[in-house]
């Protein structure tokens, strides 16, 4: 079954509008509704003093529409009052100054006074509603991840209490962290203060682990919010629109998501301007990256209708977002938001209705959404696929290369995004994995820019090759240890072996200036070219926009790939015969447009079958029962070429020869049509 519905808060509005708006809704053929975010003080605006008597009128009036209902357990923000009673539960910036709760997501989620609270909240809230008969899942919590640590005492008792957990003795502490640089030795664990003061960032060893305990504060309190709901409500399901890949704070999502999320949840953002690629491509990425190894449909639980200050998408282009969900395995939309809100800080981001209560056009868009899914009810949606390829994806990795933009020059998520647009450029489905605890079987496994290998990920790198995977790897991977510090084997680091290579040296193609002032001179960036390294794949030669390649000395590998034009002609690509598979190293960093020529060249041989073949911009899959769902996602006309005639199901229309999609159209085309070429 799909959903299309929308959030609605009942608490901002007149309870005698409540009805017209939920009988606008019915009218749009709306079957879900996400209640309950961002408003514990509505539900108890004292200590204590519970006040569900409104929201319960707000249930039923649902349950008589027969819609279902997503209620948020809305812990975050924290009400005021919580703030005025603990003002320790308020963050603390990293000059250890106490910040006032002026906006949302400013209370400490760790500290235990916040926590006692909360989960009291949570109990009352779920105890009340579990048996309503409108309720389908209960969300847990808003946007975890978003915001900003807490640098308070507090939290550095708290991570002084995690680091003795995790290295039980100091030494093993000291040896981790490299103390003995610059006379930073610890004499016990009470000497351990968080690594930030003011603007100043301390060693990239204590930072790493830094980021690691504030992520397992999160994960252990949205686990906690998981347990809570299946412990008392144990037939209602659970969702979550968390931001785990937030480059502010995030959470290492793939640590622990298997025991926490029944409904993989997001919210869906594109933007509102459809040709700012790299976004709409993130917004798949991040679906699929919650998603996982569960084979299971995620739900936009908020879904993109306006922006700040931008009214809209142009017309059409958010029900193409809305069939670009379906292809990454939704099941649910849920337009944010209903209304424009008249006050607070997104008064401007405007919904499906307009200020003044009256739909605007987006309405009548959302209500084709809506009617359509009910179309497709048994087209076999939500999608259910087994991709025979995995990219791996590393919180550690992210915060590591983000924490040294001297060394590490391309940006980590965008090496994961370079990777992914390759598979997507060919129409091909991959699962986002976790390399610590890889779940299922692969036939290609891609590794980008994963700059961490700790013991459990260069593991499942060898067991994967040994067992006769195909692994294909990056520059910048595997440069560090699990402490953060550089190996001092053979890189890559724990995989010299499998990769059959040595990567040592490395050349910038363009004028490096460092963040740091070495030597105490100015230094200017002079924004130099120095080489455009040309590569020599298959017959044809590539010149892909890089800033930096490795220099590859082979030992056991096979040269794949060459650099034609650089000083030391070394390779470009290896490939390694490593028990029953293989293992391709990238001397580049990971980018689409020599990606995607490379990986087709080893589909054949490992029984690929890349998706239909499509103009770029058009992204289509093959379903379960045969039809094809196209999606031009670009603002002109796109034309494919049809090897059979073929039926549009949300056309109605008939194509012979060719289907031409215009712009932010969409079609789903039946008798078992596939693309032959696009024009």
């Amino acid at each position: 079954m799909l959903f299309a519905g929308t959030n609605y808060h009942p608490h901002d509005w007149p309870s005698e509008r409540w009805r017209h708006d939920i009988d606008l809704m019915r009218k749009a053929s709306f079957n879900i509704v996400r209640l309950g975010h961002l408003c514990w003080d509505s539900f108890e605006p004292t200590e204590g003093n519970y006040t569900f008597e409104w929201f319960d009128e707000v249930m039923d009036l649902f349950e008589e529409a027969g819609i279902r209902v997503v209620l948020d357990i809305a812990t975050r923000p924290a009400p005021t009052w919580l703030h005025k009673k603990y003002p320790e539960i308020d963050l603390t910036d990293p000059s250890g100054v106490r910040l006032e709760a002026q906006t949302r997501y400013m209370e400490d989620i760790g500290h235990p006074a916040f926590q006692e609270y909360a989960f009291k909240f949570a109990e009352r809230l779920v105890c009340r509603y579990r048996n309503h008969p409108a309720l389908y899942a209960f969300g847990l919590c808003n946007e975890l991840g978003s915001g900003s640590p807490s640098y308070s005492a507090n939290a550095r008792d708290r991570f002084e209490a995690w680091l003795r957990k995790k290295y039980k003795t100091v030494d093993r502490l000291n040896r981790a962290w490299t103390t003995q640089r610059w006379s930073r030795k610890l004499s016990s664990f009470s000497d351990v203060v968080l690594p930030v003061s003011g603007s100043v960032h301390g060693a990239p060893e204590r930072m790493l682990d830094m980021w690691r305990f504030y992520s397992d504060e999160t994960l252990s309190y949205m686990h906690g919010l998981s347990q809570l709901v299946k412990r008392l409500a144990p037939d209602a399901r659970e969702s979550t629109n968390h931001w785990s890949e937030n480059p502010r704070y995030g959470f290492d999502y793939l640590k622990q998501y298997e025991n926490i999320v029944d409904l993989p949840g997001i919210g869906f953002y594109p933007g509102t301007n459809p040709e700012d690629r790299q976004a709409l491509l993130a917004a798949c990425f991040f679906m699929d990256h919650r998603i996982g190894e569960l084979d299971r449909p995620i739900w936009c639980l908020e879904f993109q209708t306006g922006d700040f200050g931008g009214y809209g998408s142009p017309r059409k282009a958010m029900r193409m977002y809305a069939y670009l969900s379906l292809i990454h395995r939704s099941q649910a939309v849920c337009a944010w938001t209903w209304r424009s809100m008249l006050g607070g800080e997104e008064q401007y981001l405007f919904g499906l209705v307009d200020h003044d209560g009256v739909p605007g056009w987006k309405y009548e868009e959302f209500k084709q959404i809506a009617e359509e899914f009910v179309q497709l009810q048994d087209r076999g949606l939500p999608r259910r696929t087994k991709p025979e390829i995995a990219i791996a994806y590393s919180f550690e990795s992210f915060k590591v290369m983000a924490g040294n933009r001297s060394f590490y020059k391309t940006d980590y998520t965008q090496q994961v995004l370079q990777a992914y647009e390759a598979l997507e450029l060919s129409n091909l489905d991959c699962n986002i994995v976790n390399l610590r605890q890889l779940r299922q079987n692969y036939k290609i496994l891609i590794v980008p820019g994963h700059a961490v290998m700790d013991p459990a990920s260069a593991a499942s790198i060898r067991t994967f090759v040994e067992n006769g995977g195909t692994v294909v790897m990056t520059a910048y991977s595997a440069k560090v240890d699990e402490n953060n510090r550089v190996f001092d084997t053979p890189l890559p680091g724990e995989l010299s072996d499998v990769f059959g290579i040595r990567s040592g040296a490395f050349t910038r193609t363009r004028s490096h200036t460092p963040a740091e002032n070495a030597g105490g001179l100015e230094k200017t960036e002079l924004g130099l070219e120095r080489e455009k390294p040309r590569i020599l794949l298959g017959g044809r030669e590539y010149q892909p926009e890089i800033d930096y390649y490795e220099m590859v000395e082979v030992r056991s590998a096979d040269i794949l790939a060459t650099f034609a034009n650089t000083f030391e002609k070394s390779p470009a690509v290896t490939r390694n015969r490593y028990g029953k598979g293989e293992a391709l190293y990238v001397a580049i960093p990971a980018i689409a447009n020599f990606l995607q020529p490379l990986l087709e060249s080893l589909y054949p041989a490992l029984e690929i079958q890349p998706g239909p073949v499509t103009p770029l911009g058009v992204v289509a899959r093959k379903m379960e029962d045969g039809s094809v769902l196209y999606i031009n996602t670009t603002g002109t006309t796109q034309t494919m070429k049809l090897n059979a005639p073929a039926s549009g199901l949300l056309s109605g229309n008939r194509f012979e020869h060719s289907l031409s999609l215009d712009a932010y159209e969409v079609e789903l085309l039946t008798n078992n049509t596939v693309i032959e070429k696009g024009e």
